[in-house]
């Protein structure tokens, strides 16, 4: 028996040929942009992005000069002279360069730690605050990404009004956050877990070999 219907499904598209369209994700929601990350001293806050960098200069100058003096002092160089890096007693010394497998497995290191970062700080955007509690209560955050929440969405009688995760959510810049538009928290997971799992692999096969060939001595 030939059952005959006109009602036909629309061909399913390809893999690599479907795109998110941003004008209807999510509802069609406004794309806010992510602010500079502001972090809360007492009742105010502050924007640390020049002061980081600035305080990581000085802070390495200060080490190297600390060394550097160090260096100088009599106790400081018996040490270096009975520790001093290198042994050709307990391994022989190794000389014949990096192999390739070595050399590809620290750009594999290098491309799915970064991938992992920027999926990372896109699921960060989807709930762009950080607290010190395990309630998370509104206006105990430490270190947002946008501005305070109104206060006007903060009344729990009326629901239709009350500020949720998804009205708190921002887009990164698409070279900073993967996908970058705003409430895709769980497209970011799916990078995020899946270039975990490509790391781990990658760490796995990478500690076999240096075990299964000689560059365990290094």
């Amino acid at each position: 028996m030939t059952i005959s219907s006109n009602w036909s499904q629309p061909p399913r598209p390809r893999p690599l040929s479907e795109r998110i369209d941003v004008e209807s994700f999510a509802g069609g929601m406004v794309q806010n942009k992510a602010q500079l990350p502001q972090v809360r001293v007492g009742k105010r806050w502050y924007s640390p992005a020049w002061l980081f960098i600035g305080l990581t200069i000085v802070g390495l100058l200060v080490v190297v000069a600390i060394c550097q003096q160090l260096r100088l002092y009599d106790w400081m160089k018996d040490f270096i002279d009975t520790y001093p890096g290198t042994s050709t007693s307990y391994a022989p010394a190794m000389d014949s360069g990096f192999p390739a497998w070595l050399r590809w497995q620290h750009l594999l290191n290098a491309i799915f730690m970064l991938f992992i970062i920027r999926a990372g700080l896109q699921i960060l955007a989807d709930h762009p605050r950080l607290y010190l509690n395990s309630s998370s209560r509104p206006g105990s955050d430490w270190l947002r990404l946008r501005g305070p929440i109104p206060a006007d969405r903060m009344d729990q009688s009326n629901p239709e009004r009350v500020w949720t995760a998804k009205d708190d959510s921002v887009a990164l810049p698409k070279w900073l956050g993967i996908p970058g538009i705003r409430h895709s928290v769980g497209l970011a997971r799916w990078w995020h877990f899946g270039f975990d799992l490509l790391w781990l692999v990658n760490g796995l096969v990478f500690v076999i070999l240096l075990f299964v060939t000689n560059e365990w001595m290094r």
